[in-house]
């Protein structure tokens, strides 16, 4: 029924009389692809619009249409706001300060002791004064003078009075209490508090009251704070805290509740829906606009790739149909299944080998690159989903790119899985998911290569059929004896059974040495004249002890039988749905080649005629590929190989490249794009192989081909 389906859409598109030029059927193509795909995506930019409040309770249970991750503003610049306020603030303390406060004081004590020893030791009678006020005031004046501090003029009026040895002795404790209290933080704000303390500990000194007064002003102007904020360091320390915080990233993942009916909706859920566009009356037009724009450069550029490196890929409607199919496929699963199962169960990996198998490895990895990023919008781009689609797709490519058993894609699914199961554990470690999460995503990763190879198991025989694909696994498939087609011609035409066998070593071994498909050639002889089985005995490989029926036919008639096998064996591969490769073969095995025998006995018979050798030729087509030819020629070095008596490797040597040449005279080969070079390769492989089968002859000097008792063949195209 699948295959059905898919030849119905496919023949529709490609025989559609509005569409026979391929360049049209390309575009159309190409659009169909770009408007499924961006239908599929741009799907969650149109979302149905929800009544909902932040603060009240929601009216329904609501689920994430789309994979959504994005940034918080509010929410990250608050973080950052606590951060920054939670680094406490740096001071500094200067060191110099009680040094400079200690270099103060003793300073305004030496200007009072030089300002005494001046004014006492002047000469002149004029200037000095005459009694002690007089000195007093002098003293007073000048060290207001020199002093230049904001002193009040009783303390020092009392620094002026005392003693030298009281003055030495004020100072020295007036010092020490001023470096008692500097001892410790002081800050602008604590010089009150300071100062005060500093009245404390002078009322405790050993001094007069005047003196003691003397000590706590001269102190108290001298203090100063030690202990400063560093708006500099503090602002840097905030700053490298703030640069540390993470951005605040809201996560949904496609079908993950948002917020279910009767809950109080919150503010962080109401943003949720916002970014899904749920909250909005209008479309997401520049989301849209740039899903259009993805799709389109996405296929421009799948197409120029195509046109430029697999130009065979290009020219086959049929192949880009099935690349579209199976890319849209993997969207459309990943589509449906994203709301409730992880993404690694995404079959990428089963598209990717489907490719492989059919085509070849580097368009499987064209379509990797291509389905992952396109999956991936579907997930919201999500990094660690791309990681492990592109791993392991190309893990998927390795494993399968020469698959040649349906078991083989079992096995291969086994080991794809654990590859997948190590990928989902890592990626959930760098994404610090939980122990238990992490093991739970290697399950899903197992589960996903297995799953992968699955689909590709089912997928593989319908997608052969339907696009008319052969690949290695349905040729092995075919050369199994078992094959009601081989089996019928092993029992009814056990000599034509037998021939094709050995056309079969000889094609793979020669294909194999050019560089054609061995498979194919091995194949292909194996089906190559089952058109023999409707008349298996009008053919001499058969006729086992029994009389050659074409000894009392007509010429013309034989002709007719012996050609007849070529569309005999058409229209029974068909029949059996036989791929095309091998229906070509049979098809062109003889290509137009004369059917010798009968057309030299047609011109003895009726010498009063003119025979022309166009009505003993073969109306097949000519050898269009590689395997073709070389089955054409085996099939001919086969027959005429076992026409020969006591053979050697220089007789068939010989026997082969005088076949070769007969090809190439009668033009045979114009279409088979063989080569010279690889003609002789062929020569050489074909006489190695026929050496080893016929290593017990004994070689003769001379050569001569003996024709058979029935005198039917020449080089295999007499009776066939």
């Amino acid at each position: 029924m699948v295959v059905h389906v898919l030849n119905e859409a496919k023949e529709a598109f490609l025989k559609n009389k509005f569409l026979k030029n391929k360049n049209l059927q390309r575009i159309v193509l190409g659009f169909a692809v770009f408007i499924i795909l961006t239908g599929i995506l741009a799907f969650d930019f149109i979302p149905e619009t929800i009544d909902i409040e932040a603060g009240k309770p929601s009216p329904e249970t609501v689920k994430a249409s789309r994979t959504v991750e994005f940034i918080d503003a509010e929410k990250t610049k608050e973080q950052k706001e606590a951060v920054e306020a939670s680094v406490e603030e740096v001071y500094k303390r200067d060191v110099t300060a009680v040094t400079r406060v200690q270099e103060n004081i003793t300073n305004i004590f030496k200007q009072v002791k030089n300002v005494k020893a001046e004014l006492l030791s002047k000469d002149d009678d004029k200037v000095k004064p005459t009694n002690e006020k007089e000195l007093l005031e002098a003293s007073l004046a000048a060290l207001k003078e020199k002093a230049g501090y904001a002193i009040s003029e009783k303390t020092l009026t009392t620094c002026l009075t005392i003693s030298d040895d009281e003055i030495k002795n004020l100072e020295e404790k007036t010092i020490s209490i001023v470096t008692q209290v500097m001892s410790r933080n002081i800050m602008e704000e604590d010089l009150v508090d300071k100062k005060m303390e500093l009245d404390r500990m002078a009322a405790t000194l050993t001094l007069s009251p005047a003196q003691i007064e003397a000590a706590t002003e001269i102190g108290g102007a001298f203090i100063e704070p030690n202990y400063y904020y560093d708006v500099e360091q503090t602002q840097k320390l905030r700053n490298e805290a703030v640069a540390k915080v993470e951005p605040y990233t809201i996560k949904k993942v496609a079908g993950e509740i948002i917020v279910r009916e009767g809950e109080i909706v919150t503010d962080e859920q109401i943003k949720i829906l916002a970014e899904l566009g749920l909250l909005k009356k209008g479309i997401e037009v520049n989301k849209i606009i740039g899903t259009i724009l993805l799709i389109l450069g996405m296929i421009f550029i799948f197409a120029v790739y195509i046109y430029k490196f697999h130009k065979e890929i290009y020219d086959n409607v049929s192949y880009l149909f099935l690349l579209g199919i199976l890319l849209v496929s993997v969207t459309l699963i990943a589509k449906i299944i994203t709301p409730f199962f992880p993404s690694y169960l995404i079959p990428v990996a089963a598209i990717v080998m489907l490719t492989t198998i059919l085509l070849n490895p580097r368009i499987g990895i064209i379509m990797l690159i291509l389905s992952s990023i396109i999956t991936g919008q579907i997930l919201g781009n999500n990094l660690q989903y791309l990681t492990v689609s592109i791993l392991g797709g190309l893990f998927a490519i390795y494993l399968v790119s020469d698959v040649v058993h349906r078991g083989d894609l079992a096995r291969a699914g086994i080991w794809l899985g654990s590859v997948l199961a190590g990928l989902c554990f890592v990626v959930s470690l760098i994404s610090n998911i939980n122990v238990f999460g992490a093991f739970k995503n290697i399950g899903w990763g197992l589960a996903g290569g297995i799953s992968s190879a699955i689909l590709a198991i089912g997928a593989l025989p319908f997608l052969e059929s339907g696009f008319h694909i052969t690949t290695d696994i349905k040729l092995l498939e075919l050369a199994n004896s078992t094959q009601p087609l081989l089996r019928k011609l092993m029992i009814d035409a056990p000599g034509t059974y037998n021939h094709s066998v050995m056309v079969g070593n000889l094609a793979e071994a020669a294909a194999e040495e050019i560089g054609a498909n061995p498979l194919l050639a091995r194949v292909g002889s194996y089906y190559h004249d089952i058109g023999k089985l409707k008349r298996p005995f009008f053919f001499v490989e058969n006729q086992i002890c029994s009389e050659n029926p074409h000894d009392k036919t007509n010429p013309n008639l034989s002709f007719l039988i012996i050609n007849a096998h070529v569309k005999d064996g058409v229209e029974m591969a068909k029949k059996h749905r036989l791929p095309k490769e091998i229906i070509e073969i049979i098809e062109q095995h003889h290509g137009t080649s004369l059917i010798t025998y009968f057309y030299h006995r047609a011109k003895k018979e009726e010498s009063k005629h003119e025979v022309s050798e166009v009505e003993f030729r073969y109306s097949g087509e000519k050898p269009a590929t590689k395997e073709s030819a070389i089955i054409m020629i085996a099939d001919s070095v086969e027959a005429a190989a076992r026409t020969i008596s006591k053979l050697s490797p220089a007789r068939l040597e010989q026997l082969t490249r005088k076949i070769i040449q007969d090809k190439l005279n009668d033009g045979q080969l114009d279409k088979s794009n063989l080569t010279l070079n690889e003609l002789n390769k062929v020569a050489e492989s074909f006489t190695q192989t026929l050496s080893s089968i016929y290593h017990s002859r004994i070689e003769y000097p001379d050569l001569k081909v003996v024709s058979s008792s029935k005198g039917m063949l020449n080089y295999g195209n007499s009776n066939k």
